[in-house]
């Protein structure tokens, strides 16, 4: 296997979900995946495992709030593990506009992302 390079890595990782693309978003997970939302009626959310029924979940998301948004404040990425802080905007189909900040902790294997766990500030 090739140097994984962490920074090229969540340069894309930012950019398939800004861009809402899910063939991407879906190319960079494991086939085993483990994806769970910063929302649901779970404490962790909602979770999807594997690619499927993580690519389901992400397009429910952008359903969801089709003007979603990402900044990135700040990252650390190692080929095991990146975590991503970011500040996210959006609209959720009739609600109010948010703004909300959020943390994805990755787990990496192989240059792909095992499990991604999201995690954001709510109001109360």
């Amino acid at each position: 296997m090739s140097e994984f390079d962490g920074e090229a890595f969540v340069a894309r990782f930012n950019s398939v979900w800004d861009d809402h693309d899910l063939d991407g978003i879906v190319g960079m997970f494991t086939d085993d995946v483990i994806f769970e939302a910063s929302f649901g009626s779970e404490p962790w959310g909602e979770r999807a495992i594997g690619r499927e029924a993580a690519r389901a979940l992400a397009a429910k998301i952008f359903a969801r709030v089709p003007d979603l948004h990402f900044e990135e404040l700040r990252h650390y990425v190692t080929p095991e593990i990146a975590v991503v802080e970011a500040v996210t905007t959006g609209t959720p189909v009739g609600g109010k506009p948010y703004e909300a900040h959020l943390v994805d902790v990755l787990t990496l294997r192989d240059g792909k992302i095992a499990a991604k766990r999201s995690y954001r500030k709510g109001q109360v």
